[in-house]
């Protein structure tokens, strides 16, 4: 596997929660990093986000990394959603004990994104930023509708409303998406307590020296400073390599999606 992927994860509970329900994991001998958010509110929502990275993490290390694949990963989420709904029925009397994920690969000089719920993935690349992923949650629902912009989405009352989970009901879609991997992109993995204390632009800013542990620096204390109403968690992954697409910019073009909500 290539060995010129470094990253840098951060996992603080914030300024006013008292449980961090957030997990996450660097599985970098398999080029792979998962990040998870227990759903706030609802039973064992730390007990759901680690046994959602849990479940990934064992699946794919009883596997030779050269075998790993978008389809192992669904499958592991599958296995997840699973196990939390039986959970959920066996000891919780049917109350909800679920979890957002984000999952990116990087192999052959592709990138791919899995993702449940509104924990994002993020790619800097040239100087832009780009959210890859699409949350699943009523405000955007509405977005799609017309019904909101993206300013207005960001303060509405149903802003933290997720319309898919792991763990919630006894079957769940993951969405995907992949492109091309270049030189000096950056990866961006977090928790939705990042990204409701600072916009696109900010972490945009905060990125721009591209030296990862320096901008993860730059992320948790600009959250702290602003409240961290939420658990921040995220994790900074840049592909220090060279290839011949180095100087490409960054366009929607870049991102193709192969299938979406499979089963």
């Amino acid at each position: 596997m290539n060995k010129n992927y470094t990253s840098y994860a951060v996992s603080h509970r914030g300024a006013v929660r008292q449980l961090n329900e957030d997990a996450y994991v660097e599985l970098n001998k398999f080029n792979i990093w998962v990040v998870a958010d227990g759903m706030g509110g609802h039973e064992a929502g730390d007990f759901a986000s680690q046994m959602v990275v849990d479940v990934i993490k064992n699946e794919v290390e009883s596997l030779p990394a050269s075998s790993i694949s978008t389809v192992i990963l669904i499958n592991a989420i599958k296995k997840a959603n699973q196990k939390l709904f039986e959970y959920s029925t066996d000891y919780l009397s049917n109350k909800t004990a679920g979890s957002t994920v984000t999952v990116l690969l990087l192999k052959d000089d592709k990138y791919y994104v899995l993702w449940v719920g509104d924990s994002r993935i993020y790619l800097y690349r040239n100087g832009g930023l780009l959210q890859v992923s699409r949350d699943h949650s009523q405000v955007n629902d509405l977005i799609d509708e017309g019904v909101l912009s993206e300013a207005e989405a960001r303060h509405h009352p149903l802003a933290n409303v997720i319309t898919r989970a792991v763990g919630v009901q006894d079957e769940v879609d993951v969405d995907f998406k992949e492109g091309d991997l270049r030189s000096e992109d950056i990866f961006l993995l977090c928790s939705d307590g990042l990204t409701g204390e600072l916009n696109d632009s900010e972490i945009s800013l905060a990125l721009e020296p591209k030296n990862i542990i320096d901008s993860g620096m730059a992320l948790i204390h600009s959250s702290l400073v602003r409240g961290a109403k939420d658990n921040v968690t995220f994790i900074l992954v840049k592909n220090e390599g060279v290839n011949s697409c180095a100087n490409q910019k960054l366009t929607l073009d870049d991102l193709t999606i192969p299938m979406l909500s499979r089963k």
